[in-house]
């Protein structure tokens, strides 16, 4: 029996070829109660709430499979996927190599000073005092919190560098490129003395303001705080609190709790913070990428309903 899949993220016909080769029938959002019914659809590649809510809220659906294609979930009606049992993957791992060499970009920035370059060239003012010269990574002690596909590259361009890596998870289980790693329900010192603070943690419950005020004020004067996770899991008022009494003396942020950010907000007027909308992520090639990751789960899932890597654990939401 033939596979049905609603592709609401776009593919080419080049790549429709290769689903059809494998008797899925592909189908696009105006397909749908013309072409086929909503009830009939069997996968769903990508999410739009109009679309996804739909076939969850149809009668008799026989949906078995939702792929986004994002790593985050947090947005998706999770606790209904679950109790309809349809299974979830995600595209964890995909934007690892972008997402890291942004993080990278951001230290480099405020780590050799390049910050205090262009400030100074819109100036027109040529500084070369010592006491303003830049530091170098392997200056600095650098904390990730989520130590997954993204937080591992992290870890690893860091430790290319010099820099020395401690790892947050949720059990403090060691991982690959980080010197040390800890839970993240017994932070400590090594926490709080340290320079740089990385945050790619999934959203769920336990993350949300996770980075509030009374994480902020752990430290004396954080160096950089970067947030390329997810907005929700910073506490907004608390981090611009935090900036401004020196709690932290520098952020770069690609993502927030409001998107797009208001234009009244108040981070785009702090001299010390960089930020970039949400695009860490953004590849050449994605839709050719995103089908090569979702392939080998679709050749597992047509053979036995499993799949090779990526599934969601809707209890916890990654």
């Amino acid at each position: 029996m033939s596979e049905n899949l609603l592709a609401v993220s776009p593919i080419n016909d080049d790549q429709v070829h290769l689903l059809t080769d494998l008797n899925v029938n592909v189908f696009k959002p105006e397909d749908l109660d013309v072409k086929i019914a909503a009830a009939d659809i069997t996968i769903l590649y990508g999410w739009k709430p109009d679309i996804g809510n739909k076939l969850l809220n149809t009668s008799n659906s026989k949906l078995k499979w939702i792929h986004a294609i994002s790593a985050g979930v947090d947005y998706l009606p999770l606790a209904t996927i679950a109790k309809l049992r349809i299974n979830l993957t995600n595209a964890s791992g995909i934007h690892a190599t972008s997402i890291s060499q942004s993080v990278l970009a951001y230290v480099l920035h405020f780590v050799r000073g390049l910050d205090i370059a262009r400030k100074n060239q819109e100036k027109h003012y040529w500084e070369t005092n010592a006491e303003t010269q830049a530091a170098t990574i392997s200056d600095y002690h650098y904390v990730v919190f989520g130590t997954g596909h993204i937080g591992q590259q992290i870890g690893r361009l860091l430790q290319a560098f010099g820099g020395h890596t401690l790892g947050v998870n949720t059990s403090g289980h060691p991982v690959k490129y980080f010197d040390e790693t800890i839970a993240l329900d017994q932070l400590d010192t090594s926490v709080w003395q340290s320079d740089v603070i990385i945050n790619v943690l999934p959203l769920t419950d336990e993350t949300h303001h996770f980075y509030d005020a009374n994480f902020f004020n752990h430290f004396q004067n954080l160096f950089l705080f970067v947030n390329v996770g997810r907005g929700p899991s910073v506490d907004s008022d608390a981090l611009i609190t935090a900036l401004k009494n020196g709690h932290v003396s520098h952020a770069a942020l690609d993502v927030f709790e409001t998107e797009p950010l208001p234009s009244n907000s108040p981070f785009w007027s702090i001299d010390n913070v960089l930020m970039t909308p949400h695009n860490t992520g953004v590849i050449r090639h994605f839709k050719k990428t995103q089908l090569e990751l979702f392939l080998p789960n679709l050749h597992q899932f047509l053979q036995d309903g499993t799949f090779k890597y990526n599934q969601v654990d809707l209890t916890k939401g990654y």
